[in-house]
Parts: structure tokens; C-alpha cells; sequence
């Protein structure tokens, strides 16, 4: 592996939040818009587990 390349635990974090990120502003504008309230509320759902429990589980998973 090149020195100046991540590790893939942090490449996946980074990319996850990233994804998460999207979903959220998603869901900021179907709050914002009025879309039916189960769309939104899933929106926000999958934004956290992209956010979170990805990252963690990522990083756990490597130091194991």
C-alpha cells in the first residue's frame, strides 16, 4: 500500500457520511416540500445509519 493512501475503515466512514449527508438534506427537503411524513421520517432514519452506525461499526470491526 502507497504511504499516502487511508485505510479502508476510514474510506468507508468518510464515503458513509457522505451518503448519509445526502439522504438528510433528502429528507430536510421533503420536510420543507410537505412530502408524506413516512418518507420523510425514513429519509432521517437511513441518514443515521449512514452517519452512525456504519462508521462504527467500520471502525470496530477493523481494530477487532
Amino acid at each position: 500500500m502507497m504511504e499516502g493512501m487511508l485505510e479502508t475503515p476510514v474510506v468507508i466512514g468518510i464515503g458513509s457520511i457522505c451518503v448519509g449527508f445526502v439522504f438528510f438534506m433528502l429528507a430536510a427537503t421533503g420536510t420543507r416540500s410537505r412530502w408524506d411524513k413516512k418518507i420523510t421520517i425514513t429519509l432521517f432514519a437511513i441518514a443515521i445509519v449512514f452517519m452512525t452506525i456504519i462508521p462504527v461499526i467500520g471502525a470496530v470491526g477493523f481494530a477487532a
